[in-house]
């Protein structure tokens, strides 16, 4: 079992409240899972983008819109 470690966060309160409301349309049972799957979904992101890789979001009317990463 990989080891874990125990972090402490202090964010505001529009950020613990965007936190609630992620973790409720992502059916996330805990904040702690919901920032693990941010930092993935962020993770698999970034690497994308520095590989020189575009990512695309597509609507359901088939527009897209190329996502701009701002690091």
């Amino acid at each position: 079992m990989p080891a874990k470690n125990r972090i402490n966060l202090v964010v505001s309160d529009r950020t613990r409240d965007q936190l609630s409301e992620l973790q409720n349309r992502l059916d996330s049972s805990s904040l702690t899972d919901t920032i693990k799957r941010s930092i993935e979904l962020m993770d698999f992101i970034s690497q994308s983008t520095l590989k020189g890789e575009d990512i695309v979001l597509r609507g359901p009317n088939g527009d897209e819109t190329k996502l701009q990463v701002l690091y």
